[in-house]
């Protein structure tokens, strides 16, 4: 198997961006402490951003916003999820030697499989309500909506969904738990972006309808997004049962 190494230095500079392997290894696996940390990171991330997008969504009564908020949290419990998985299936300690031969314990990885179908299923349900929120939205009156402030909190939420991109992203390609954390933030990145247009369609045209008009359209994306995940991981549970 071959295995990141993690640099002791600095919390940040400690996750390591390039794997080494031998040359007739095919695998490109993140070892398990450079995954907790990197889920750590995204984690707060996510979560204290949330608070905001929460705070300043109920202030000027944007849907996108609110929308982008209960994804944000959905986030974090999947984020959490991935992280205990993680910690669940670390390689445990040799026990000793008895004899000639080494005690060890067999890692068992559908765990974390089981967590990454939970995180697309989870997609696909605040996806759902997202746009059932969406539709009443936009079948009654329009909302006055401040969308300077708006434009302001999806900018940041970007910057933070890009932060996390870019961490998350590393062995997402080849580990299913990662790939489920992985997709969350892309979508909440897509939400960001979607947001941004809103409040650029509202502060030039007025077009109040655009929240919950985008908010349809973040929910189609997240679906998207989250039916691979669902249908490789359920496959790889089939493949893995006794």
């Amino acid at each position: 198997m071959c295995r990141a190494t993690a640099h002791p230095t600095r919390f940040f500079d400690s996750i390591d961006m390039h794997p080494h392997h031998s040359p007739d290894c095919n695998c490109y696996e993140v070892d398990s402490q450079t995954k907790q940390k990197q889920l750590l990171i995204a984690l707060l991330l996510v979560g204290g951003f949330a608070i905001v997008e929460l705070t300043v969504g109920l202030s000027i009564h944007s849907l996108a916003l609110l929308a982008e908020s209960g994804h944000l949290v959905s986030d974090c419990l999947a984020l959490l999820l991935a992280l205990l998985a993680t910690r669940i299936t670390q390689s445990p300690p040799t026990w000793g030697w008895l004899g000639v031969n080494e005690v060890a314990i067999k890692e068992n990885h559908s765990v974390e499989t089981w967590a990454a179908l939970i995180n697309g299923l989870g997609l696909v349900v605040v996806a759902l309500l997202i746009a059932w929120e969406a539709v009443s939205r936009l079948q009654i009156d329009a909302v006055e909506i401040a969308s300077k402030p708006m434009l302001i909190t999806a900018i940041v939420g970007l910057v933070v969904n890009g932060i996390n991109i870019s961490l998350l992203h590393q062995g997402s390609d080849h580990d299913l738990n990662l790939r489920g954390a992985f997709l969350h933030v892309v979508a909440d990145a897509l939400g960001a972006i979607g947001v941004i247009v809103a409040a650029i369609a509202i502060t030039i045209w007025h077009w109040s309808w655009a929240d919950g008009a985008i908010s349809l359209v973040i929910s189609g994306l997240i679906i998207v997004s989250a039916i691979p995940l669902i249908n490789q991981s359920w496959k790889t549970l089939q493949a893995i049962a006794p």
